[in-house]
């Protein structure tokens, strides 16, 4: 009698999904090659949105946090960009700085804008050809992990000597990618231009209601928390007249799902300083951070309370730095140790001992800059 075939085990579909959902997203990309089943499982939006979630909680604290180089290419209009985690620059600072590798090319007249679920959001601007011909700037948007970008957005015009400061962000109630730029005309009282919507997907640029507080045109870029951007500014109309008078500071965000504008609570800040106060995310909490006294780097984070904690009030005499030059603190590492930018090296700062324990050089042709929210991701740069 002859035995009888059985058939191989098979597993099902919704559990191959869940199996896969745990892989990075470059074995992803290979194993769309093995069926047709795998190649639209890992292309379905759910199956991107399930990856998402075991990539956001696997990643944890440190792991997603990232320095961003941005290294000049010598007699040309180029440069290369890489990226490192803090724990690579921690433990081998030396050889993450001074690799050559990059993750891909920019132009100069390119900046990063902001990061979320995967996504790089990227401004170009293209200068005018004469005095009648507008500045105009676009925007991409890229995944890294799948080596997929978007085409240009349409243009944004604005005249020459106007700044401009973007924010990008993700609104949640709609699951769209959303950047804001915001206008400003360079005269006496800096009144605001109207500010620009753009849905990632989307063929045009909106506009909402003027933003509420004048930020410096000098101020970074919005920075994204929990469906909002949030800026930093004054009420004054003159800011040069008024550059070391901060009792007028102010913090705005802007809901990404209604694009209405709320003024936050400020911390204590001890003024005068010729620096204005600078806005950072540090643990998923909004921080400000400034010079007190002309002597002392003081951060302040804002609680679930709704209230602000001093967190750090270190003195530049400690950090053998020039007051001018620490940049931002990147992330609190370990027990009671901190690390921090400065213009030309990061250090490690151990609170409790109140020394530095590292102190890494940065060339004089890289600029660095952190990247506190980038993890690998499916997610498609094109939209809906």
């Amino acid at each position: 009698m002859q035995p009888q075939c059985q058939s191989p085990p098979t597993l099902h579909d919704e559990l191959i999904g869940n199996i896969l959902s745990w892989l990075p997203v470059k074995s992803l990309m290979r194993f769309r090659c093995v069926c047709k089943s795998w190649k639209s499982l890992i292309s379905d939006p759910q199956f991107v949105k399930l990856h998402l979630r075991q990539s956001s909680a696997k990643n944890g604290d440190l792991p997603h946090l990232r320095l961003v180089f941005e290294r000049k290419i010598d007699n040309t209009d180029n440069k290369i960009v890489s990226s490192c985690s803090y724990n690579e620059l921690i433990e081998n600072p030396t050889t993450v700085v001074n690799r050559q590798n990059s993750n891909f090319r920019l132009k100069n007249k390119c900046r990063a804008i902001g990061t979320y679920n995967g996504l790089i959001s990227f401004v170009g601007v293209e200068l005018g050809e004469g005095k009648e011909d507008e500045d105009r700037c676009w925007v991409r948007f890229w995944n890294p992990a799948t080596r997929s970008k978007s085409p240009k957005t349409p243009y944004l015009y604005h005249p020459e000597i106007e700044p401009v400061t973007f924010g990008f962000g993700y609104d949640p109630s709609s699951e769209t990618y959303k950047v804001v730029a915001l206008l400003f005309s360079v005269d006496d009282d800096y009144h605001p231009h109207p500010v620009k919507v753009y849905n990632m997907g989307s063929d045009n640029w909106r506009s909402i209601p003027v933003f509420p507080i004048f930020p410096s045109p000098f101020c970074s870029d919005g920075i994204y928390l929990n469906g909002a951007l949030i800026w930093s500014g004054h009420h004054y109309m003159s800011h040069l007249d008024r550059a070391g008078d901060w009792d007028k500071f102010a913090i705005v965000s802007l809901d990404l799902a209604t694009e209405t504008y709320t003024e936050l609570l400020v911390p204590p800040l001890e003024m005068p300083s010729a620096l204005m106060p600078s806005l950072d995310l540090l643990r998923d909490c909004l921080c400000v951070s400034h010079v007190k006294n002309r002597t002392h780097f003081v951060l302040w984070q804002f609680g679930v309370d709704k209230s602000w904690t001093c967190l750090l009030n270190v003195s530049y005499e400690y950090l053998s730095t020039p007051r001018h030059s620490l940049r931002c603190v990147l992330c609190m590492y370990g027990n009671g140790n901190i690390l921090m930018l400065i213009e030309d090296e990061v250090i490690l700062y151990d609170l409790t001992e109140n020394r530095v324990e590292l102190r890494v050089e940065i060339p004089t042709n890289i600029y660095c800059y952190p990247d506190k929210n980038y993890i690998e991701s499916l997610v498609s740069p094109y939209g809906n």
